[in-house]
């Protein structure tokens, strides 16, 4: 009788997101078991304490339910990082203690299993593409609006990576070269304009208190024109940034994720079709849709079985899809 192989084995998996951190075990159908999800320590080495924790139960639970041991662990997590590595580099939505941290090493260690680290987006793209919305498509771009913003670009069925796998940073497009700072030190960023944190800072700053981008959008239904304002502001940036995407990398589609994507729906999308329709270039704009995740919240912790499978091939430098 001969051994599992890698397609035929559960995954441990790990999504740190600025916000929350989700763990779960992935089967080889990419259903998971063991879900746990708890708000992310603010705390670096917290954080990587209270991971192991949650990564260790979902291991026990596995074992205790017959599912079969996990081959090894995927992690998402916000960049910039090194996926060669493991390392996290300097990603600004998580405390400084982690940068430089080897979080790959120190949980597969912990957890006695292989580990493979990467961005949080890419891991989306890889699962939005094999389990979602862009199934089958050889030509996608993927998007996160939610804590941050991030994305993922395939071309020709291969994650475009760059020569140091940092490609892809899509949150940081200059939309407004006088805008907001961004996290990572620059001005005008569509992170810095459209995502959870920048929709918070902007309240902050325009009296409305510290208060969530959800609440934001709560005070915009509400009638707030100054809530209203923000929203606003934040979903031209985000159309403008499609229409940038669209006719850089030729995508036949877009596929938008994230919390504050799903909280803001077709509010979000729907300028930024117009925007693309009316502004971008005809061939381009003609091929496109733009759509909405399918993974939901979940699209982490699926995308590691993709990103385990990739690495176990051979193929964690290119990410060929499957």
């Amino acid at each position: 009788m001969t051994s599992p192989g890698p397609a035929d084995r559960p995954v441990l998996a790990l999504d740190l997101g600025g916000t929350q951190l989700r763990t779960a075990l992935v089967l080889p159908d990419g259903r998971l078991v063991a879900r746990r999800a708890e708000r992310t320590p603010t705390d670096g080495p917290a954080m990587v304490e209270a991971a192991g924790r949650a990564l260790g139960t979902a291991s026990a639970e596995a074992a205790s339910a017959g599912v079969g041991a996990p081959q090894a662990l995927g992690i998402s997590a916000p960049g910039p990082l090194d996926p060669a590595t493991g390392v996290l580099i300097d990603p600004p939505n998580l405390d400084r203690r982690l940068w430089g941290f080897p979080l790959a090493t120190t949980l597969g260690q912990a957890l006695a299993v292989d580990a493979y680290l990467e961005r949080d987006t890419q891991v989306a793209a890889l699962a939005e593409g094999q389990f979602g919305a862009a199934r089958g498509i050889a030509d996608y771009v993927y998007l996160t609006v939610s804590t941050g913003i991030g994305g993922g670009v395939v071309i020709g069925g291969r994650l475009m990576r760059g020569p140091d796998l940092l490609a892809g940073e899509l949150g940081h497009l200059t939309i407004d070269l006088d805008g907001p700072l961004c996290g990572c030190g620059a001005r005008g960023h569509l992170e810095a304009i459209s995502s959870g944190t920048g929709i918070a800072r902007a309240a902050r700053e325009r009296g409305l208190g510290d208060i969530s981008a959800a609440r934001v959008a709560a005070l915009e239904d509400a009638g707030d024109e100054t809530a209203h304002q923000i929203m606003e502001y934040a979903r031209r940036a985000f159309a403008a940034a499609l229409v940038t995407i669209v006719d850089l990398f030729n995508p036949t589609r877009v596929v938008v994720g994230g919390g504050i994507a799903i909280g803001q729906g077709e509010r979000l999308l729907r300028p930024a079709r117009d925007a693309v329709e009316r502004l971008a270039f005809r061939r381009q704009a003609a091929r496109v849709d733009i759509v909405p995740a399918l993974l939901g919240d979940d699209v982490g912790l699926v995308g590691a079985l993709s990103l385990v499978r990739l690495a176990r091939v051979g193929e964690d430098r290119d990410r060929r899809m499957a």
